[in-house]
């Protein structure tokens, strides 16, 4: 199994968990800091040993042709040429085998549970959404993308994250205040301390 754009080594140690070892993991990520939180982090949680960190850009793995029953990469398509990191997974995936991404999606629409003006909940959804480079995938392009790359059986799966609470809503809520005018703005606060109150505060 390979993870490409691994990070802190998550999803690896999740699956390391789930399979009990059963299947060799390897691990890449561009970024040599997160490599070294992940292999400290899988030491700590006893896992060492079940995953194969390596250093390596998604447009370029460093990594033999088809040495791989089944490939993903988890957002990590937003952020380089998504059409080149597709083609380095399937070089990497044995014929037969399964290649799997998963991309944030800017052509939905972001459900925000913030009782405010729809024209404010539509500046909202906006910037909560995210960015993505110029040569990558946010979107459900994914599918015509999978297809040129010569995937068959391609299946899209579209589904919603709910971001409740942590560092994740506050990041969301922030980057939200930073483009409303001021009238806005405190519309949106008093909304937002509503929702909280009654706890049905949530960005999807």
């Amino acid at each position: 199994l390979l993870e490409v754009g691994c990070g802190s080594g998550t999803v690896s140690r999740w699956l390391a968990r789930y399979t009990r070892g059963a299947n060799p993991i390897v691990a890449v990520d561009i970024n040599p800091y997160l490599l070294n939180e992940a292999i400290a982090i899988t030491a700590t949680e006893g896992l060492d040993g079940t995953i194969a960190f390596r250093e390596g850009n998604a447009e370029e793995l460093p990594l033999a042709d088809g040495a791989f029953d089944a490939t993903f990469c988890i957002t990590v398509m937003e952020e380089g040429n998504a059409d080149q990191m597709l083609r380095e997974l399937v070089r990497v995936t044995r014929s037969g085998g399964a290649v799997a991404t998963m991309v944030r999606s800017v052509d939905l629409p972001w459900w925000i549970n913030v009782p405010v003006r729809e024209e404010i909940k539509t500046k909202a959804a906006r910037v909560a959404s995210g960015g993505v480079a110029e040569q990558g995938c946010a979107d459900a392009s994914m599918a015509a993308r999978m297809h040129q790359a010569g995937l068959l059986d391609v299946q899209i799966c579209p589904r919603l994250a709910t971001i409740e609470h942590g560092d994740r809503l506050q990041t969301a809520l922030t980057r939200i205040r930073a483009i409303l005018s001021s009238d806005e703005v405190e519309e949106w606060q008093v909304a937002v301390d509503r929702a909280r109150r009654d706890g049905s505060l949530f960005i999807a």
